[in-house]
């Protein structure tokens, strides 16, 4: 088992897709780490992705967060909303470096999210508590504005 070691997390902006608002972010081992490419590629999935549904298909508010995140083994893609106003709904997605056009969906069979990207749920997680769940009035553009990087 090789030991942790801190990797970069940063947001990036904010994507509309049709009627939803998705924050981006990006995790990588190096500082370098420009997800443009494959970007470019996950941009033209993402409408069809947000229409997945899970056995318990809640309501939800049209908004998201992505976190794309470039591991040792390839590029996984995990898009996540909140459904029921407190569940989180994911799907995760695996693109090989070599080919930056494929998306295969690897959720469903168990597989849940890395300690890195774990980082960013739980800010999201803090972020719908402080701003939906226990606000007087639930506040989204707050919730959108309130995202999370870290250099290390």
């Amino acid at each position: 088992m090789s030991r942790y070691k801190e990797r970069y997390i940063r947001f990036q902006r904010l994507l509309p897709i049709g009627d939803w608002q998705v924050k981006l972010y990006t995790i990588s081992k190096t500082p370098d780490f420009r997800p443009t490419e494959v970007l470019k590629h996950l941009q033209h999935q993402l409408a069809d992705w947000l229409k997945l549904e899970n056995g318990f298909n809640a309501e939800h508010d049209h908004i998201a967060f992505l976190i794309v995140h470039a591991g040792t083994e390839g590029i996984f893609s995990l898009l996540n909303w909140w459904v029921g106003s407190n569940m989180l709904n994911t799907h995760i997605f695996f693109t090989p470096y070599e080919h930056l056009s494929k998306f295969e969906r690897i959720s469903g069979e168990g597989l849940a999210p890395c300690i890195w990207e774990l980082e960013v749920i739980e800010h999201e997680r803090q972020a719908l508590i402080k701003h939906i769940l226990k606000a007087e009035k639930a506040d989204f553009d707050a919730y959108l504005a309130d995202s999370f990087s870290k250099v290390c």
